[in-house]
C-alpha cells in the first residue's frame, strides 16, 4: 500500500480512504473503511468509463 497521493480523494460517499492499493486501465483501487469500521477495497473508475 501507498500513501494517498496529492489530488487523491479522501473520501468516496461513506468510505474513508486510508492509501492507495493500485491502478489499473479502468481506474484506481484505494484502501478504505466502512462506516462500521471494516477494511475494504474502494475502485474509482476513470470518469471516461462511467457513464
Amino acid at each position: 500500500m501507498e500513501p494517498l497521493a496529492a489530488g487523491d480523494p479522501e473520501r468516496v460517499g461513506d468510505f474513508v480512504l486510508r492509501g492507495r492499493l493500485g491502478a489499473g486501465g479502468m481506474g484506481e483501487v484505494f484502501l478504505g473503511r466502512s462506516p462500521g469500521g471494516k477494511a475494504v477495497a474502494v475502485k474509482v473508475v476513470h470518469p471516461h468509463l462511467a457513464r
